[in-house]
C-alpha cells in the first residue's frame, strides 16, 4: 500500500513539472457565426408558434437536439439557446431531453411586425457600467479573439498552472428612447472563452434589477460567436443593463441591445382658427385638441416659433403681429414619442385705413366755392378729414365723400388733402389743387352782361352763329368742355344776381 502511495504522488509530481517544461500554446478563436433565432420558421405557416430557452450545457445534451431538429442551426455548440419554435419542434425536444433543460417561455409568440419600431445600440466591451471582482479578475484585453478589439476579460488569472478560477463581472447599461409600450427587446453578447479549461461554458449573461438581482441566467457559448436572447423587461431605474460574469477568462468584444417598441406621435389639433381684421392689437388664435396623449404645444408664426403652451390651452393672443400682413399661424402637439402634423391658418390684424383715391378739387368752376370730391378708402370707419394747406379744415361721416370750401378767395390757389380715419390709426393723405374764378358771361366782349350774351349762347348752340374761338372760349361757363343749356342757367343765374 505504501509502495502505491508512493507511485501516485510520484505520478502527480511528474506530471506538474512536464507542464511547466512545456508551456500551453495560446488560445485562437475565429468568429463563428450564430444561428438565427427564427431559424426554424416556415414561410407563410399560420401555426401557434412557442418561444423556448434551450440549456444545452454539455455536448452530450446539444448533440441530441442538434441531431433531433437539425434546421435550428445550433452553430455554437454546448450553451442556452433562444429559438422561435412550433408545437410540433417542441415534441421533438421532449422526446430527447427532460424538461430541466428547456423552458417554453412564451407559449403564445407573435412575431414582430417588419414595420415597427426599433433602436438598437452597440457597445464595445471595454464600455462598461461597472464591473465587479473579489480578487481583481478583471482584465481589459481581447486575448485569444481574432480581429476583436476594446475588450474586457472577465475571471482570469495570471500563471496558467494556478489550479484556481477567479470570478468577473461587467455590466452594460442602455437608456432606450421614449416608448409608450415595448414588443420585444433582445440583448447580443459577441465574445468567447480564452481557457482550455472547462470544456463547457460557465460564462453567464443576466439582466440586472434595480436590487442589482441578476435575471435567469443564459450560458454563453464558449465559442467566439454572438449569443442572442429575447430579454424579459427587467430594468435598473431608467435603464436595461445586461450583465455577464465568469471565471473562465471570457472575453467580452461587444453587446448589442435591440429594442423594439411602440411611440406614436400626438393626433393634431382640429379647427385651428385665427381672426383676420377684427383687432388692431392683437390676433386671437383657438383650436380644438383632440388627444390626452400629450405633453405640450408650439405656436408657431410665418414658422418661427412664437409660445409654448400647456396641454389644457386652447386659445392664444398674439400681440407681436404686424400691420398690413397676413401670418401663418401653426400649430403643433408634442408627446414623449415626437410632433404632430402642424395645423394652420391665415390671420392679420385690422389696418388703418388706405388712402382715399382720386381726389379732385374744383378748378375755377365756381365764383365763390371749392367743391372737393374723392372715392371710398378701405376700412373707414370714423370719419374722413379735409386739410386746406395742410391746416384742417372739417371732417364727413365715412359714408359721405365730398366737402364744400365757402370760403376760399380769390386768386389764391389751395392744397387740399383728406384723410381716411378708424379705430387703428389714420392714412395717408391724398391731395389736389383747388381755386375760384369770377364768373364769365362777357360773350359778346361789350362790357356787360346781360340777355345779348344770353341770346350769343343760344345762337351758338342752335348752329345759327358762327363764333370766334374767344366766343367759345367764354361760353363755356362750367369749363366741362361743352356749351349746352347749363351755361345758359349760369349766365342767367349771373344776370339776375347782378
Amino acid at each position: 500500500m505504501k509502495i502505491l502511495k508512493t507511485f501516485f504522488l510520484f505520478a502527480i509530481i511528474t506530471v506538474l513539472f512536464s507542464q511547466i517544461e512545456e508551456a500551453p500554446k495560446p488560445i485562437t478563436r475565429d468568429f463563428i457565426p450564430a444561428g438565427s433565432i427564427e431559424a426554424a420558421l416556415e414561410q407563410n405557416s399560420s401555426s401557434k408558434l412557442l418561444l423556448v430557452q434551450l440549456d444545452l450545457k454539455n455536448d452530450s445534451l446539444f448533440t441530441l437536439v442538434d441531431q433531433a431538429l437539425p434546421n435550428l442551426e445550433l452553430y455554437s455548440g454546448p450553451a442556452s439557446y433562444h429559438r422561435i419554435l412550433y408545437p410540433k419542434h417542441l415534441d421533438k425536444i421532449e422526446s430527447v431531453i427532460t424538461s430541466e433543460f428547456f423552458n417554453v417561455i412564451n407559449d403564445n409568440y407573435t412575431l414582430l411586425n417588419s414595420s415597427r419600431d426599433f433602436w438598437i445600440d452597440v457597445k464595445q466591451g471595454s464600455e462598461t457600467q461597472g464591473v465587479f471582482s473579489d480578487d481583481e479578475a478583471i482584465e481589459y484585453t481581447c486575448a485569444c479573439l481574432t480581429g476583436a478589439s476594446d475588450c474586457v476579460k472577465l475571471g482570469w488569472d495570471e500563471s496558467w498552472y494556478n489550479p484556481f478560477d477567479y470570478w468577473g463581472e461587467a455590466w452594460y447599461g442602455y437608456e432606450p428612447p421614449n416608448y409608450q409600450s415595448i414588443d420585444e427587446i433582445r440583448v447580443v453578447v459577441r465574445g468567447g472563452q480564452c481557457d482550455e479549461l472547462p470544456f463547457w461554458s460557465e460564462t453567464y449573461m443576466g439582466m440586472m434589477d434595480n436590487s442589482g438581482n441578476w435575471s435567469q441566467d443564459y450560458e454563453l457559448s464558449i465559442e467566439y460567436t454572438d449569443n442572442e436572447f429575447i430579454v424579459g423587461n427587467i430594468w435598473n431605474g431608467t435603464m436595461l443593463m445586461p450583465r455577464i460574469g465568469s471565471e473562465d477568462n471570457y472575453c467580452i468584444d461587444s453587446i448589442r441591445l435591440k429594442f423594439y417598441y411602440t411611440c406614436d406621435e400626438p393626433l393634431s389639433v382640429e379647427s385651428l382658427s385665427a381672426t383676420n381684421g377684427e383687432s388692431c392689437t392683437n390676433v386671437d388664435i383657438s383650436w380644438d385638441i383632440t388627444s390626452s396623449d400629450i405633453e405640450s404645444l408650439i405656436l408657431y408664426r410665418d414658422n418661427t416659433e412664437i409660445a409654448q403652451l400647456g396641454t389644457s390651452q386652447s386659445s392664444y393672443q398674439d400681440w407681436g403681429a404686424t400691420s398690413d400682413q397676413n401670418h401663418l399661424y401653426c400649430i403643433e402637439v408634442l408627446n414623449e414619442c415626437g410632433a404632430s402634423e402642424k395645423v394652420c391658418n391665415i390671420g392679420s390684424l385690422k389696418s388703418a385705413p388706405s388712402s382715399p383715391g382720386n381726389v379732385i378739387a374744383s378748378d375755377g368752376s365756381f365764383s365763390n366755392i371749392v367743391n372737393v370730391n374723392w372715392l371710398s378708402s378701405d376700412d373707414t370707419t370714423e370719419e374722413y378729414r379735409i386739410y386746406r394747406d395742410g391746416s384742417w379744415m372739417g371732417f364727413v361721416a365715412p359714408n359721405i365723400l365730398e366737402y364744400t370750401d365757402y370760403i376760399p378767395e380769390m386768386d389764391q390757389v389751395y392744397n387740399y388733402c383728406i384723410e381716411a380715419i378708424n379705430d387703428c390709426g389714420q392714412s395717408n393723405w391724398n391731395c389736389d389743387y383747388g381755386y375760384i374764378q369770377e364768373p364769365g358771361g362777357d360773350i359778346n366782349l361789350d362790357g356787360n352782361i346781360d340777355v345779348l350774351d344770353v341770346i350769343t349762347i343760344m345762337n351758338i348752340i342752335l348752329a345759327t352763329y358762327e363764333p370766334s374761338l374767344e366766343e367759345l372760349s367764354l361760353s363755356d361757363l362750367n369749363n366741362d368742355t361743352f356749351i349746352n343749356i347749363l351755361d345758359i342757367v349760369i349766365i342767367t343765374n349771373t344776370i339776375l344776381n347782378q
